[in-house]
């Protein structure tokens, strides 16, 4: 079982999203930032992919040649994601030349550091890249791939034995495709369920009963990235940072006043215990 969908920057200005999904398109990979800041159709896209049903991920190429370089990209993406939800991750796009100068190794350092810190941030984050950059490069890694490989002649078709067969979560496999609803080209791509983005909270799920007033103002926890990652994918507006702070004890509070069974008195209690976490798993 697989999906099909595509790939969009300010290049192809505003799709038409409604008619976009009624001509198959389930997902989109959105840019959203290039050299200079945040891609001019990023806001646009992602309001526009939600309205029409269609599964959002966003990708970002790299120019970082440092560690420290790879870490500050990571952290303007998640600055302008600002917590909000995305169902196909976040993608590393590795391809520049100045970068594969550096050699295998220090790219692959870079793209570890790059993708721990989105990681850290509350999404999950995989690479892009071509069969020639997988084979030399960076391919081998413990994360997931959306790999691009074309026909020759590229005429926009989907060519099965093109597929790179290296266990890739996504194949692009056309740039040069047409689509209702998008003036020009568009990338053409198609994901595979098997090994698709990964599913479920990659933090540790509380052991007791969370509750703000019982816990140290800005201390980081691993549990409470768990609530507040289950309280996103729930569609509250929330960041994953791993503080209970007001905001998360507020989202909390909501999301049992949405599921009146999570908790005993007659308002929500802001206490995320068995039956709170059990509702959230259900929503998520």
């Amino acid at each position: 079982m697989s999906m099909y969908g595509i790939d969009v920057s300010s290049y192809q200005k505003k799709p038409d999203w409604g008619v976009v999904k009624e001509h198959g398109v389930r997902f989109a990979i959105l840019r959203i930032m290039n050299s200079r800041g945040k891609d001019a159709s990023f806001e646009y896209n992602y309001d526009r992919c939600r309205e029409a049903g269609i599964l959002r991920g966003v990708y970002r190429f790299s120019y970082a040649l440092t560690e420290a370089q790879a870490r500050a990209e990571a952290k303007g993406v998640l600055t302008e994601l600002a917590g909000r939800k995305l169902e196909m991750g976040v993608w590393l796009d590795l391809e520049w030349k100045r970068q594969r100068a550096l050699g295998k190794e220090k790219v692959k350092r870079l793209a570890n550091v790059w993708m721990k810190t989105v990681r850290e941030g509350g999404y999950e984050c995989g690479i892009y890249c071509n069969m020639d950059w997988y084979k030399n490069v960076c391919g081998g890694l413990d994360t997931m791939y959306w790999i691009s490989r074309y026909p020759n002649p590229d005429d926009g078709t989907l060519k099965e034995n093109r597929r790179p067969h290296v266990g890739e979560s996504g194949w692009q496999y056309s740039s040069k495709g047409k689509i209702p609803g998008i003036a020009g080209n568009v990338d053409l791509d198609i994901w595979y369920a098997d090994s698709a983005v990964k599913k479920g909270n990659p933090y540790r799920e509380p052991v007791k009963s969370l509750r703000y007033q019982r816990l140290l103002a800005g201390v980081v926890r691993e549990d409470v990235k768990w609530l507040q990652w289950e309280l996103r994918e729930a569609g509250y507006d929330i960041m994953v940072d791993g503080k209970f702070g007001p905001a998360t004890d507020l989202s909390l509070r909501a999301f049992q006043k949405d599921h009146p069974k999570t908790y005993s008195g007659s308002e929500p209690d802001g206490i995320c215990g068995a039956r709170t976490r059990a509702a959230l798993k259900q929503a998520g």
